[in-house]
């Protein structure tokens, strides 16, 4: 090997490095001993410093990321992990995504929550009156039984309810400021960004949002409808929608027909733990029509972008970029 591809070696050691340090205190559990390993590593050399460098800022441009937080020099103390409480119907196991693609808001969601999911997961949990619920791939739940309602929080994702008859209690999933309420059967709420969207499978369900003592703003769904509504605004009418398009999710595949292209990106985006960035707008709005499966959404996102003529830099663990 010559001193040139040797020395092309070691700076790509001390990238990589430092990449893996960016994840690492980004993740919110760093301890004394890691910072310390950190200071050593970085005074190394002003290669090791430049690289590290280098590596925060890609990361504070492609995640919009605090710089503070990646400012090693200005930490006193490392930071503590906050326990979470938890009931004892919690769903047991590890979440599988990367902490260094986990947003606040995200963090703050599984703070509150009783289940949760990560990247790529797809968990089923009993609730106390043997109701079911089905997470889908970065969901976040709050349970609030209480006589005479069972009361869900659906704080982020997409869940499937599937509700046993109890004419005394209604079995209520808030979201954003709306409810979705049923005695029986099976529903879908997904809340994504500001917008959720109740479809239903079996039974009646009863959609209402904004101001909820206007009679106006309650949707009835029958099997097969759908409705959806905006953060604190009222849903729209009911609309039939195809159950085995809208459901595909719940074996593992997603369905797009004549989807705008951001949008089917943005889905898969969420069966991945990399955050997901479109640096190039010019084919947002070009349809897509195609069947995926979730487990391969890397390979889904490299496809789709093929279709409309870029390319794709992914960061394992951290960002994917479309260009």
């Amino acid at each position: 090997m010559g001193k040139g591809q040797q020395r092309s070696e070691i700076d790509r050691g001390v990238a990589l490095d430092a990449r893996d340090w960016i994840v690492r205190l980004t993740a919110g559990n760093v301890s004394r001993q890691d910072l310390d390993r950190f200071h050593a590593w970085r005074a190394q050399s002003p290669e090791h410093a430049r690289a590290f460098a280098r590596e925060k800022e890609f990361w504070q441009l492609l995640q919009n990321v605090d710089g503070s937080g990646l400012d090693a020099t200005s930490v006193t103390a490392p930071r503590q992990r906050q326990a979470v409480s938890r009931r004892t119907f919690l769903v047991g196991g590890a979440v599988a995504a990367s902490a260094a693609a986990v947003a606040a808001p995200r963090v703050l969601s599984w703070m509150r929550s009783d289940f949760t999911t990560g990247a790529g997961e797809q968990v089923t949990a009993t609730l106390p009156d043997r109701s079911t619920m089905l997470l889908n791939t970065n969901s976040a739940v709050d349970v609030d039984f209480q006589p005479g309602l069972r009361l869900v929080n659906l704080l982020s994702g997409e869940v499937e309810f599937s509700v046993r008859p109890d004419t005394g209690a209604p079995f209520r999933v808030a979201a954003l400021g709306g409810n979705s309420d049923a005695f029986e059967g099976t529903y879908t709420v997904r809340s994504i960004a500001d917008e959720v969207t109740v479809t239903a499978s079996a039974g009646a369900i009863a959609v209402t949002g904004g101001d909820k003592h206007a009679l106006a703003n309650t949707v009835s769904l029958a099997p097969g409808q759908q409705t959806r509504y905006l953060s604190g605004e009222a849903p729209i009418a009911a609309a039939e929608v195809n159950l085995a398009s809208e459901l595909a999710w719940r074996g593992g595949r997603v369905v797009f027909e004549g989807r705008p292209f951001s949008s089917a990106v943005g889905e898969l985006g969420r069966y991945i733990p990399e955050r997901l960035v479109i640096a190039t707008h010019t084919h947002d709005a070009s349809p897509v029509s195609a069947v995926f499966l979730t487990r391969d959404a890397h390979d889904a996102i490299e496809a789709l972008a093929q279709t409309q003529g870029m390319t794709v830099h992914r960061v394992p663990g951290v960002v994917i970029v479309i260009s």
